[in-house]
């Protein structure tokens, strides 16, 4: 006989394997993210003080979690400005890098504040002191100062090389032969020219028409003088050094013996 207000046996079974099972069954910890810029969740919930002080230092987050470094640390190479944001501190001996990504790291950013997506690691300017890999991308990163060009060392033999067969190009009224001429100093390649019918200078004679048997001539420079002149240089060829001497004149630079290769 069941009394009034009492719950049938089987359904009162449910009700303590309910009880039990909430009581004595294992349960994930539920993940409690930390936030940055007044309640956004931080891009990882388990970041350290640390690693989100320099999180909110990186991207200049508004509304920040520490006034000051965890920990007392000093805020390396940032100044803190009047308005309460911090600026990346000018030095001359590093290069002006506040972060890197390494390979698979992507950002976004918005209303203030930067979010990195999961899937990618976040190195900041404070970390790359302990990782060689962090130290040689940074110095890749430097820019690199400009390219001061050598002087031609005319000391070397200079040779050049034409291709045999003139390659055509189309333009916008007729086609034209058009030779291709490397120049070399040495072993080292210090011009490459492309000529109509083998003219390389402007006042000068076309040396392909011109070439010796024996693969060889002498080029006197001259500085050009020409007010509308597009070069700035004149060459003139000649056959032996005895004749180009007897050609110079005295605004001649250098003699340079020149050696084909056909």
């Amino acid at each position: 006989m069941q009394v009034a207000g009492e719950l049938p046996s089987n359904r009162l079974k449910e009700v303590e394997v309910s009880i039990l099972d909430t009581v004595f069954r294992r349960r994930e910890p539920a993940v409690k993210y930390r936030t940055i810029d007044g309640g956004h969740p931080a891009p990882y919930p388990d970041m350290t003080d640390e690693q989100l002080y320099n999180y909110e230092m990186t991207f200049n987050v508004p509304k920040r979690t520490f006034d000051k470094p965890p920990g007392g640390a000093a805020v390396p190479h940032e100044a803190v400005t009047g308005t309460g944001r911090t600026e990346p501190h000018a030095d001359a001996d590093e290069p002006n890098v506040t972060a890197l990504h390494t390979g698979g790291a992507r950002t976004t950013t918005g209303r203030g504040y930067g979010r990195a997506r999961p899937g990618g690691a976040h190195v900041s300017a404070a970390q790359t002191n302990d990782d060689p890999e962090v130290t040689r991308t940074l110095v890749a990163e430097r820019i690199a100062p400009a390219r001061v060009d050598m002087p031609l060392d005319f000391s070397k033999p200079v040779r050049t090389i034409t291709t045999k067969q003139p390659v055509d190009i189309v333009t916008t009224r007729a086609r034209h032969p058009l030779f291709k001429v490397l120049g070399y100093i040495g072993d080292d390649q210090v011009v490459t020219m492309f000529t109509l019918e083998g003219q390389i200078s402007e006042n000068g004679p076309r040396f392909l028409e011109n070439v010796p048997q024996k693969q060889s001539l002498f080029i006197n420079i001259y500085p050009n003088r020409s007010m509308g002149g597009r070069e700035r240089f004149l060459l003139t060829q000649h056959d032996s050094r005895e004749a180009a001497d007897a050609a110079a004149t005295g605004e001649r630079i250098a003699c340079i013996p020149v050696e084909f290769d056909l």
